[in-house]
């Protein structure tokens, strides 16, 4: 079975022997991904239309470079459309017939191909079942020379293995075509983000030794300066006053590359594939948001009276992804807007020890907080308020514990979210008041312990005769009223 690839390599490479030095109308490449069948336009212009195995489309545009032999340009087909690949139109895209081999190239950058589309005389079926085994039966040193990779492929690869290949390759004299182009994907996968996966444990023997390390420290006072700050093994203090409108810095694409950040033109839904480190400004429908990608050791620390702040409606105030050790205290969260939102304060998905001590979390975010598939997520004398579609929401996560809060004025929906999958939730001296809607939606266990819960006449309490909350102690009460909590020692301080 190992001998599969090479036999395949051999059928392109007779199949694609005896074709044109040009793209030719009904030519099929493949990405990884998408099977293209091209269609030839008068001008001389390659439609490549692209379709995936559930049916999903996605279609490329090439202009034909002057009398250049296999010579192209990506240009943009529709008004909106977004260039793939992680490239930018205009760019160069090669028609490389080599040594047998034939393919397409796109370079990201001026001496770099970042991906590869294939020729190929195989149905979708038949490549994907390839693209499959190379993924999933084959070792990646095996590979490197005899293989050409693709974008979907180093998506599959470790990064320590993804070094290995990149050794091998410096080690040679001369390179094959196939090796310079895989040694060109593998620089660029770093920039890219193009990592396999990785659980905790992993994660966390790869990065022991940085881990070591003292961490940096940053005081910043401007929205620039503090995603310029963002990173793992540091803390970044806010300075006293400080709001920081993280929108007006966010839709600055210049800046954002500038700094090392990445900036995505799409809904970025790669996030649980990279193994990297990122700091991004990623799509919403009405603008932009800040995601931190797999950071880890990450301190976020405000002083008197510190903002974070957002202007588009349905984007996150912060949202981390594959995150651990981060720790957010003293600062209030929320949204320029005062009215529905579409997206909420914090949202965790993936997380390990996520903390959130002495902060104000306030709509018109969803939910103050939302967790998916995280362990370990604890608030810490923060206040919940005003959010438009409920408290929070915690999906698949474990060790949620919740102390000396307060969740006020939350409306419409399920107040607190638990789905089945969750375990281990705790609520100890929290308190509950002026919400509207259902205050409970849970449905796995819950403990409260020394809970208050002031929930208005009218409105309803939820499915809290499901069984489901379990009492620590015997001091919780519940009270059908609608008054307003007096204040107490938490949330952001007041003074230094």
């Amino acid at each position: 079975m190992r001998k599969l690839l090479t036999v395949i390599v051999l059928c392109l490479c007779s199949f694609v022997g005896v074709q044109a030095q040009t793209i030719q109308d009904r030519n099929k490449f493949w990405d990884g991904e998408y099977l293209y069948v091209t269609e030839i336009q008068p001008n001389g212009n390659a439609w490549l239309k692209g379709m995936d195995i559930s049916g999903h489309q996605q279609n490329l545009l090439l202009r034909k470079h002057g009398s250049k032999a296999g010579e192209y340009e990506l240009i943009q087909g529709s008004p909106g459309e977004l260039a793939p690949f992680g490239c930018m139109y205009g760019c160069r895209v090669q028609y490389v017939r080599q040594d047998g081999m034939n393919f397409l190239g796109f370079y990201v950058e001026e001496h770099t191909i970042g991906q590869t589309l294939v020729l190929t005389p195989d149905n979708i079926v038949n490549c994907v079942a390839q693209q499959k085994f190379a993924e999933e039966e084959t070792d990646p040193l095996e590979q490197v020379s005899n293989w050409l990779m693709n974008q979907h492929y180093l998506h599959t690869v470790y990064p320590g293995d993804q070094q290995k290949m990149l050794d091998k390759l410096d080690q040679k004299k001369k390179m094959s075509i196939i090796e310079r182009t895989n040694h060109q994907l593998l620089s660029y996968a770093p920039l890219a983000g193009l990592y396999a996966g990785v659980d905790v444990e992993e994660c966390d023997e790869e990065r022991a030794s940085a881990d070591d390390e003292d961490p940096s420290e940053f005081v910043v006072s401007t929205a620039s300066e503090f995603l310029a700050a963002l990173g793992s093994n540091r803390t970044v203090t806010i300075a006293e006053g400080a709001v920081l409108n993280l929108s007006e810095v966010l839709s600055d694409r210049d800046w954002v590359e500038g700094a090392g950040c990445q900036w995505r033109d799409e809904f970025y839904t790669e996030r649980e594939m990279v193994k990297v480190e990122l700091v991004v400004s990623s799509d919403v429908y009405d603008g932009r948001q800040l995601e931190l990608v797999n950071i880890h050791d990450l301190t976020i620390r405000g002083t008197k009276d510190c903002y974070l702040i957002v202007e588009p409606r349905y984007a996150d105030v912060l949202s981390l992804y594959g995150c651990r050790d981060v720790r957010i205290e003293n600062l209030t969260l929320g949204h320029t807007y005062d009215g529905e939102c579409a997206g909420g304060v914090i949202n965790c998905e993936n997380c390990l020890r996520v903390e959130v001590h002495g902060c104000d979390l306030y709509g018109c975010g969803i939910t103050g907080l939302a967790a998916h598939e995280c362990n370990d997520i604890v608030l810490e004398s923060t206040i919940i308020r005003d959010c438009s579609e409920g408290i929070m929401e915690l999906h698949s996560s474990e060790n949620s514990t919740f102390i000396d809060c307060d969740f006020v004025r939350c409306k419409d929906y399920s107040g607190i979210y638990i789905d089945e999958k969750c375990q281990s939730t705790k609520f100890i001296r929290c308190r509950f008041a002026e919400n509207t809607g259902s205050l409970f939606s849970i449905h796995s266990e819950v403990s409260l312990e020394s809970c208050e819960i002031h929930q208005p006449k009218g409105q309803s309490l939820g499915n809290v005769a499901d069984g489901y909350i379990k009492y620590a102690d015997d001091n919780t009460r519940w009270l059908r009223d609608a008054d307003t909590l007096k204040p107490r020692n938490i949330g952001p301080k007041i003074t230094n």
